[in-house]
Formats: structure tokens, C-alpha cells, sequence
């Protein structure tokens, strides 16, 4: 069979097995400044990041609770894209710190930034909104601890969740390959549009732009430290549940050799060039903080400990590696409250101290 039930055949494991990764850091340059420079300006002209800018915004509605106002808003992209998103505003004094909250993929199509912020009273997706924590977030939406705390917060529906919801799980591919017939990836356009949303939260009069976090659980892990990378305008953030070497995510059973929700993350441009915790490298040396649980189907304990001790190496060449924490809890694939507790206190720390 050449074939294997996973779909991976022979000519891609040749490919995994003989992975040099050309951008990497040492391979490329070896001054860890050069090789930033270099290697993120490629990044940025391969996959157009900078191309996106938020150009119109209309809000639609407003509530209040104890501790923040709320707005849901409509963002319109300058590539003609629309997307809902809802703001946070907290009752303490601005500017103030921010976080832009990035929510997760879950294979769970119909909310997206309700994963993060809980829509206000009444909505239709209320109850699945609060299922979706139950699950994965103690109960607990992070975005409400973090306003509680005084941090502004925003949370975007990226292209097919919620106010963009698409056709469900079998039908990501469809829309990938969709986008490829014209040249653009799918996670090309999420970072893209995640780097807009960035420089839109900065830019507003309530936030302090100098103390602007990205946040994220699973995917919204995924495109926290990615964002950090690619933006300027992300000091520091907090990536939960994702990082892994690209070798050992491809592997039997491995999420990322199913397909559907792994072009959410593929950049057909820079795959193979640079491994995933080069790319989160770029981010050096602003504070980063990783964690993973040790029971985490999708992301082995061996894998993630690999990619933590590379992307120690690219902190210490950056001289920020005081800046950076990685963690491992004995938990599997969530994001307790205890766990996003410590998150924000490490975020108190950096963004306050």
C-alpha cells in the first residue's frame, strides 16, 4: 500500500524525513538580527501579511455589565471582507493595556469569537457559546477575567466561524482549495486579517498601543504567537495548546495529516522552509508564553518539548530569553481557569511591571 490510512504517501514521508528547513535560523544567517530581518520580510511579501487593513467599522450594538461595556462591531477589511467581532471595554481609566483574543478552531463552526467573549443576553448562540467553555475554558470565558482586570479586549470572527460561518468540517477543503485556484491560502488570510485587527486595536483612543497582547487557545494559540511574529503592533502574548515540531506533528494519527482544519495553518509559500518554532521565533525577543498540556492528544509531550528547547536556543540568540516562559501542565488539550490565571498574572507582569 503506498498509500497510508493516514494519506500520507511515500513521496511526503521522504520529504518529512529530509526536512532542512533553508529559513531556519543558522541555516540562513547566523547573527540572530539578519535572520530576523531577512526572514520576516520574505514572510511578509510571500504571504501578502501586510496587505490588510481594517477600513471601515460600524457598531451595531451595545450592553452593559459589572465590570465592561460591550460592543459588537462590524469590520470591514480593505480586501473587501466583513466580520463581526466584539470589543470590550473595561470601567477603568484609559489608555489602557489590551488583549486581542483569538479564538479557537474546534471543529465548531458556529460561534467564533463567542468562544472568547460571551455574547450578551439573549443572543441565539448564547447556549453554545456557554457549552464551548464548559468544555474547553472551566466554565469561565477568558475575555470577561481579562476586562475584569482592566484590559480592553477584541475577538474577530475569522473566515468561516460565526458571523462567517461556512458549510461545516468537510467542506474546509473546498473553501482552501477555492482560494488556491487564485493563488491566496486560507492561513494567509487569517493572519492577515488577524494582523489588521492588531493595528485596529491599537490604534483606538481607549488603548494604551504600547501594551497590546495577543491571546489564544488551540488554534487561537496558533495565530497568538504567529500575529506576534508578523506584527508590530503585538508586545507581547500568550499561545496555549499549539506548538510542535513540523516532523513530529506528522506523524501517524497526527492532526495535521488529516487535511480540513490543518490549512488553517498551512502557508504554502514558506512549508518546508521554516519549522514552526522558527516561525514563532520571529516573535524574539518580545514576552512569550507557551503552554501545553502533557496529555494533549494533538500535541505529544516529546514533540512540544522539542520545539520548546529550539525556541529557547532563538530567545537566547535574540538576548530576550528572560523574556520567555514555557510551561507544561499534566492536563490534556483545554484551558482551565487555573491555567488562564496564570496566563494573565504572567501578562499583569509584562504589560504592568
Amino acid at each position: 500500500m503506498t498509500i497510508d490510512r493516514d494519506n500520507l504517501a511515500p513521496i511526503a514521508r521522504r520529504q518529512r524525513d529530509a526536512l532542512r528547513f533553508p529559513l531556519s535560523f543558522g541555516a540562513a544567517a547566523t547573527d540572530f538580527a539578519t535572520w530576523r530581518s531577512s526572514t520576516l520580510a520574505y514572510i511578509v511579501q510571500s504571504i501578502d501579511a501586510d496587505a490588510c487593513h481594517v477600513d471601515r467599522v460600524e457598531t451595531t450594538q451595545q450592553w452593559q455589565c459589572s465590570s465592561y461595556e460591550g460592543k459588537r462591531l462590524s469590520l470591514r477589511f480593505s480586501n473587501g471582507e466583513e466580520a463581526q467581532a466584539f470589543l470590550l471595554l473595561p470601567y477603568r481609566q484609559t489608555p489602557a493595556p489590551a488583549l486581542l483574543m483569538l479564538h479557537d478552531h474546534g471543529a465548531t463552526f458556529d460561534i467564533g469569537k463567542e468562544k472568547m467573549i460571551p455574547p450578551p443576553f439573549g443572543d441565539p448562540v448564547q447556549d453554545a457559546a456557554q457549552v464551548w467553555v464548559k468544555r474547553f475554558y472551566g466554565g469561565r470565558f477568558p475575555a470577561e477575567e481579562a476586562a475584569g482586570r482592566g484590559y480592553v479586549v477584541l475577538s474577530v470572527d475569522a473566515l468561516g466561524w460565526s458571523s462567517r460561518c461556512g458549510n461545516g468540517y468537510e467542506a474546509q477543503q473546498a473553501l482552501a482549495a477555492n482560494l488556491m485556484q487564485f493563488g491566496v491560502s486560507l492561513a494567509s488570510v487569517v493572519a492577515m486579517e488577524d494582523i489588521a485587527a492588531a493595528r485596529f486595536l491599537a490604534d483606538l483612543p481607549e488603548v494604551d498601543r504600547r501594551r497590546v497582547a495577543s491571546f489564544g487557545f488551540s488554534f487561537g494559540g496558533y495565530r497568538a504567537w504567529q500575529v506576534a511574529a508578523l506584527s508590530t503592533d503585538i508586545a507581547a502574548f500568550c499561545a496555549i495548546s499549539w506548538m510542535g515540531t513540523l516532523e513530529g506533528l506528522m506523524q501517524a494519527g497526527g492532526n495535521q495529516l488529516r487535511g480540513q482544519s490543518a490549512f488553517y495553518m498551512l502557508h504554502p509559500q514558506i512549508a518546508g522552509k521554516l519549522d514552526y518554532p522558527d516561525f514563532a521565533g520571529l516573535a524574539a525577543p518580545k514576552p512569550g508564553y507557551f503552554l501545553n498540556g502533557r496529555e494533549d492528544r494533538h500535541f505529544p509531550a516529546a514533540v512540544v518539548e522539542a520545539a520548546f528547547a529550539r525556541m529557547g536556543e532563538l530567545w537566547s540568540a535574540a538576548q530576550g530569553i528572560q523574556n520567555l516562559n514555557m510551561a507544561t501542565w499534566q492536563g490534556g488539550h483545554e484551558f482551565p481557569v487555573i491555567e488562564q490565571n496564570a496566563a494573565l498574572n504572567w501578562l499583569d507582569t509584562v504589560l504592568r511591571g
